[in-house]
């Protein structure tokens, strides 16, 4: 059976050509095997076609669209996990946008996921030494070759989301600025930490550097196969030659390590008592409410629950999910929820499980409902308006198959599916 397609980023900034700009770099990464493949003379052909939008609050400041192909010569050896990774540079002036990314299965209709990503820009500071974000890698190696992954002669290869696995070793590579500024040629040193969920240090390592330029470059790797599954922190901090702390880059990462189990700073590391609507669930209410909750939740967020045993410890895990959220979310989130399951369950699936309950779990009820249930030579189709999103977007649903769901064929909402042509699912023939 066909994977989700799934699509992930995240971004690091760097410094960029000059004070009043930022290299942003969006990694992004798409699942193998959530590709749609068709024959091609080398075997089996699938790509994800990738659009990108960068965005201020009130205008579109750079777009650009193009295809990630894959071609393998049997679809058997396709692996679960196995994912296509890139990276996309862009430089931005000062400001505070939103990036998007949307990608589609090239060769299957309807397969679309999106990623929206706050990037805020702050002039390069040039008065104090200072980090560039931290860049987690699956690999790094030195070599001179050019390439999307290349830089200052080493080969970066990213990985999006910073998941790691038990058998995995993790990388970082990092930038530091301003070394030579003023008088002070002293040695200093590099502070690497690791942390937990509640920021105890579990481990550290400190190394001395020579300032020989005015930028270096570090790079290091850290052990992940004795982290048990949760959320870490990995914090790389510059020290003078007494021990104070000169600039710091801090970045969670997340461990998955079943054969360890779960860290216990996930479960008990927290002394807030669990939200009160979460004290008399059983375990089995608990994940009928995560799985609600999938919408809101991330990549790294469902990887911890799946490791999370017992109620316990999903107790904590909801109410910190929730905590994380504004005031108010989990109970309007709750609320689309019962919505949905009550107006479009059917024999066959739950209401938030379709397309229908999707959009209104994620955009809440539409400003206008357009239905179409009994027209001639029509399939039964509804047009959902949302005028305060975007300027005004839309929705579309068609019943594809009688009796069936009704499934989403095109949205004029940029993170969404977009088919100009979607009357021909509609036409019954």
């Amino acid at each position: 059976m066909h994977e989700p397609f799934r699509l992930s980023a995240d971004i690091s900034r760097f410094r960029g050509a000059d004070d009043s700009t930022l290299l942003v770099e969006v990694h992004y990464s798409v699942s193998q095997a959530g590709l749609t493949y068709r024959p091609d003379s080398a075997g089996w052909a699938g790509a994800a076609d990738l659009t990108l939008f960068v965005r201020t609050q009130d205008s579109l400041v750079y777009g650009d669209r193009w295809l990630v192909p894959h071609v393998i010569p049997d679809t058997a050896q396709l692996g679960k996990g196995m994912n296509l990774v890139g990276v996309y540079p862009v430089q931005l002036k000062r400001g505070n946008y939103f990036l998007s990314l949307i990608g589609r299965d090239r060769h299957g209709a309807g397969r679309v996921d999106s990623v929206v990503l706050r990037v805020p820009i702050s002039p390069a500071v040039t008065d104090r030494l200072a980090l560039s974000d931290i860049e987690f890698a699956a690999t790094i190696r030195q070599g001179g070759v050019q390439g999307p992954f290349v830089k200052n002669t080493l080969e970066v290869i990213p990985n999006v989301g910073g998941l790691y696995g038990e058998d995995q070793t993790g990388f970082y590579y990092l930038e530091a600025y301003n070394l030579l500024l003023g008088d002070d040629r002293s040695d200093y040193k590099v502070k690497t930490s690791i942390c937990d969920a509640v920021g105890k240090e579990l481990l550290s390592r400190i190394r001395p550097r020579k300032r020989s330029g005015e930028s270096a470059v570090l790079v290091d790797q850290f052990a992940v196969a004795n982290l048990k599954s949760g959320t870490y922190a990995l914090i790389v901090s510059l020290l003078d030659t007494s021990g104070n702390s000169l600039a710091q880059s801090g970045r969670k990462f997340f461990v998955y390590n079943p054969t360890l189990g779960v860290d216990s700073s996930l479960v008990s590391g927290n002394v807030a008592m669990p939200l009160a609507v979460y004290a008399s669930m059983g375990e089995e209410e608990l994940d009928q409410d995560f799985r609600w909750s999938r919408f809101e939740g991330t990549d790294a967020e469902k990887a911890q629950f799946e490791q999370l045993k017992g109620a316990d410890a999903k107790r904590k895990f909801l109410s910190d999910f929730w905590r994380r959220r504004p005031p108010g979310a989990r109970d309007e989130y709750m609320a689309r929820v019962t919505y949905v399951n009550s107006a479009f369950s059917s024999m066959r699936r739950e209401g938030y499980r379709t397309d229908r309950g999707r959009v209104y779990i994620v955009y809440g009820a539409p400003d206008d409902y357009d239905r179409h249930p009994n027209e001639p030579d029509t399939r039964p189709y509804e047009i959902w308006s949302y005028n305060s999103i975007q300027g005004g977007v839309i929705f579309v649903f068609v019943q594809r198959n009688q009796g069936g769901d009704f499934e989403l064929v095109h949205s004029t909402h940029r993170n969404e599916l977009h088919d100009e042509d979607w009357q021909r699912y509609a036409v019954q023939r």
